[in-house]
């Protein structure tokens, strides 16, 4: 079995934008509380969001108060999308790759990416986020995981044939261990 590349996330989502905010699921009531109760994320707030796609936790993060979005997508479609999406002051939409945006030095109080951090290098990506936090910023990133192996999903057990020797992404981590799912590891990149 062969793997995707990385660079295939960048171009995979966009073919229709609205079909694909239309049939992705939305993120947790509990992720948006967490942000806002223990990382500060409130009117005021300063937050940079990578792969924002078509701005589905983009919306909740600016419902949230953040006084500056910027909202960085790399596929021209879904950049595209978003900014008639979701239409608002605070949000700026930055199309190109996380890796070559330019942006200001601590300058941010949260750093966050939903369902897309796996698409870059790890090492490389946090070392960026970390100079563009403020001293007290905080990183935050969340999945949505296909299959996950501790819970029964009717869905992924029916689908899963289709599946079959199609290419790995790297989503799917390593150990047969899920990249979300990972914990050890991802923790362990932190320093």
């Amino acid at each position: 079995m062969t793997d995707l590349g990385r660079d295939f996330g960048r171009e995979a989502f966009g073919a229709n934008p609205a079909n694909y905010d239309a049939a992705r699921p939305g993120y947790p009531d509990w992720v948006f509380d967490t942000l806002r109760d223990v990382c500060g994320l409130g009117p005021g707030g300063r937050v940079f969001e990578i792969g924002a796609g078509t701005g589905k936790a983009t919306r909740r993060l600016l419902a949230l108060g953040a006084e500056r979005l910027v909202a960085i997508e790399p596929d021209p479609r879904l950049a595209a999308f978003l900014r008639r999406a979701c239409v608002a002051p605070a949000l700026t939409v930055r199309n190109m790759p996380f890796e070559t945006v330019d942006l200001p030095e601590a300058a941010f109080d949260l750093g966050f990416a939903a369902t897309s951090f796996h698409w870059l290098d790890e090492d490389a990506a946090l070392a960026k986020i970390r100079r563009l936090l403020r001293p007290d910023g905080w990183w935050a990133a969340v999945w949505h995981v296909f299959g996950d192996p501790e819970r029964r999903d009717l869905f992924h057990e029916a689908t899963v044939e289709l599946f079959e020797g199609a290419p790995g992404s790297p989503s799917a981590g390593a150990g047969g261990v899920a990249y979300a799912l990972d914990a050890p590891a991802r923790l362990a990149a932190l320093p």
